[in-house]
């Protein structure tokens, strides 16, 4: 009878320590923090394929009926007393020059100079002017055209329609496309084609 007895008492006393003095218990492990994901890389092909095209756009070079060169294919300037001071370099600046004398008011047509040409050189328009309608300084590639002395279409005494007069000009370049001479005629009518050297008037200061 001891023996249940004493073991109720020590099991007694154990609990009242325990109550009294609680055991500890270790705090729960902290949980895992949540993996941080990494940024996405966003595709930004679309952007850079805009830019190299922005680029692209931004280095093209449109080119003009001048041509290309440290110097102008053709340049016209009317000077003070109405003539027209003519610049011709390069064999490209021959269309160019034909519309700007149209733009300008002057009955001309510009040919390059072609030593095969099966007509050879067109002839005189049948009537003669006062004076020139084109003079040269000493540079090659510049002439001087008068307006003025280029015939328009009239009406003579007889009631007949003279035509009037187109300023042909030919132009002849070197090997290496610089121009070599100008020259001109006053014709009835413009021809196809023509040999160079087919004309001129003075100096533009004689």
């Amino acid at each position: 009878m001891n023996t249940p007895t004493q073991f109720k008492q020590r099991l007694a006393s154990e609990l009242s320590a325990m109550a009294t003095h609680p055991v500890p218990v270790p705090a729960p492990a902290p949980a895992p923090a949540p993996a941080t994901r990494a940024p996405a890389h966003r595709l930004r092909l679309p952007f850079a394929i805009a830019a190299v095209a922005t680029a692209a756009a931004a280095a093209v070079v449109v080119p003009t009926l001048t041509g290309s060169g440290s110097s102008p294919a053709y340049a016209v300037t009317r000077e003070d007393d109405g003539s027209l001071t003519l610049l011709l370099n390069r064999p490209e600046g021959l269309p160019g020059l034909q519309k700007q004398l149209k733009k300008m008011g002057v009955r001309a047509a510009v040919l390059e100079g072609d030593k095969n040409c099966p007509t050879g050189a067109p002839p005189h328009a049948p009537w003669a002017t006062a004076g020139y309608a084109m003079t040269f300084p000493s540079d090659p590639a510049k002439a001087i055209i008068h307006p003025d002395m280029i015939p328009d279409d009239t009406v003579a005494s007889d009631g007949r329609r003279v035509a009037g007069a187109t300023l042909l000009i030919v132009a002849e370049f070197g090997k290496d496309n610089a121009t070599k001479a100008v020259s001109f005629r006053l014709v009835s009518k413009v021809p196809k084609c023509s040999v160079p050297g087919i004309g001129g008037g003075p100096g533009a200061h004689a």
